[in-house]
């Protein structure tokens, strides 16, 4: 489920970066997102704990992006 480009801008250093998360923050959720995609392509139900632990984190993550996009989009220009 990764995030297409309306959900990204730029960082104070011109890094592109998720709305709401930090570079590490977006590379960490890319990256889990990535594994996560992966490992449900081979087996959709969880099946150890550190698989439980990265989808809670991208959760977190995920959550943190969409509460921040939810504010920019209702933020009058």
């Amino acid at each position: 489920m990764a995030c297409e480009g309306d959900n990204y801008g730029l960082d104070a250093d011109g890094n592109r970066i998720l709305i709401g998360l930090t570079l590490d923050e977006t590379r960490e959720f890319e990256g889990l997102d990535e594994l996560i995609s992966t490992l449900n392509s081979v087996s959709p139900v969880p099946t150890n704990d550190v698989r439980l632990v990265n989808e809670r984190r991208w959760l977190v993550l995920y959550e943190k992006h969409e509460a921040a996009l939810r504010l920019t989009l209702t933020t009058p220009k």
